[in-house]
């Protein structure tokens, strides 16, 4: 509450200056500025006991330039200083909770418009930007989202087709962590780098299909396919499918990903529910590194482990939102079985409550409110433990 009062008071004594100096700026014709101020107060109790708090600030603050011959800059910066911790050391909030300090240029890019050639929907960008499309994921699940540094050229000139391909060299992560919030070269992690190309197409009638590939140098192949297949207008079929194979230096990874799942429409509820199954080795393109286009990897915790070979999950999904009062709410489940040869663990499951609420007569102000509980089956003398995570995000928009 220490955040919430703090934030709340810094958005009613500044609104009205904030808007007006915004509004005059973009009055002005040199481009747009907007931005975010933001608590985050975060607690987990992760196996019995190793446990941590934090809250931290943080201001996003947006720039994009005019359009002049097809090009174009844009800007974002992201500063985040922790308000109190549970613990008194060098990088307070980083420990078991990636909810700590972050002093970063996410977004920095050069863009063109290819309107002069034609191509009235396709640009080429190079720069930092963030990415969130079939390969890579914003997630922004802290104070930031993942951030690439890289050249990409996406179009959407043909019918209802979105096409994109790109080389990435260095990436942010979504972890408010040191060093993983910082712009690091892929060559730390052993490659030059991730090339990637993806396209999604609905062309036909109620079938919506993507089909992307990416190679990270000396590691992994992605290739994949996503595909949704719209029934009826309240009930969906879902379908995933991933293969990783080995690439140089990662000799015998191969990892194949099957995923089915349902969508039904009740009323104001949307209702999904399905299965998704790692088979071979650990992923290498999953929520802790480029991100993955899959219900479970908005897990808080991904604490049942759904990512590691041998793993199979059967998962839960409800999204909803209260028109009178702007209420959204989600929740996610998911029950994982695992390879008791790859692990120590039996089974696992993970529960993620979300509910979010506009603060009335406050304009651009918002409360989100996430509980996470996640049990594991212990094997092998591993006992069974039990983890919590409970986030607020108090968050006011300009």
């Amino acid at each position: 509450m220490k955040a919430f009062a703090l934030l709340l008071s810094a958005c009613l004594a500044t609104t009205y200056a904030e808007e007006s100096a915004v509004e005059q700026f973009n009055a002005l014709g040199y481009g747009t500025l907007s931005g975010r101020l933001q608590s985050l107060s975060m607690y987990r109790d992760y196996d019995n006991g190793n446990n941590n708090q934090s809250s931290t600030l943080g201001l996003k603050l947006d720039y994009l330039s005019p359009e002049k011959s097809g090009w174009s800059v844009g800007a974002s910066y992201i500063g985040v200083g922790v308000l109190d911790s549970m613990y008194d050391e060098p990088n307070p909030g980083d420990r078991l909770l990636g909810n700590g300090r972050v002093n970063v240029l996410n977004e920095g890019y050069l863009n063109y418009s290819m309107d002069d050639l034609g191509l009235t929907n396709t640009a080429a960008t190079v720069g930092r930007r963030v990415y969130n499309g079939e390969v890579f994921r914003a997630d922004e699940f802290r104070q930031k989202p993942r951030a690439l540094e890289a050249v990409s050229l996406e179009s959407r000139d043909l019918h209802q087709t979105r096409i994109q391909v790109g080389h990435a060299w260095e990436m942010s992560s979504w972890i408010d962590s040191n060093p993983l919030w910082k712009f690091e070269n892929f060559d730390n992690y052993g490659t030059d780098g991730v090339t990637w190309g993806e396209i999604a197409n609905s062309c036909v009638e109620h079938l919506e299909v993507a089909a992307y590939e990416a190679i990270m140098h000396d590691i992994a192949n992605l290739a994949g396919l996503r595909g949704r297949y719209r029934l009826t207008d309240t009930t969906a079929l879902l379908g995933h499918y991933r293969w990783e194979r080995d690439i140089g230096d990662n000799a015998g990874h191969d990892a194949n990903v099957l995923g089915l799942a349902v969508e039904q429409k009740v009323d104001a509820v949307t209702l999904e529910g399905g299965y998704f199954g790692v088979y071979g080795d650990n992923l290498v393109f999953q929520e802790l590194t480029t991100g993955i286009n899959h219900p479970l990897g908005s897990s808080m915790m991904i604490y049942a482990l759904q990512f590691n070979g041998g793993a199979n999950s059967l998962y839960a999904k409800a999204t909803t939102k209260i028109d009178q009062t702007g209420t959204s709410l989600y929740a996610l489940y998911n029950y994982t079985l695992l390879d008791e040869a790859k692990s120590n663990l039996r089974w696992a499951q993970e529960l993620n409550l979300v509910a979010k609420q506009p603060v009335p007569k406050i304009d651009n102000l918002s409360v989100s409110l996430k509980i996470g509980i996640g049990t594991r089956d212990g094997v092998n003398g591993v006992a069974d433990t039990t983890a919590t995570d409970a986030r607020l995000f108090v968050t006011y928009c300009f």
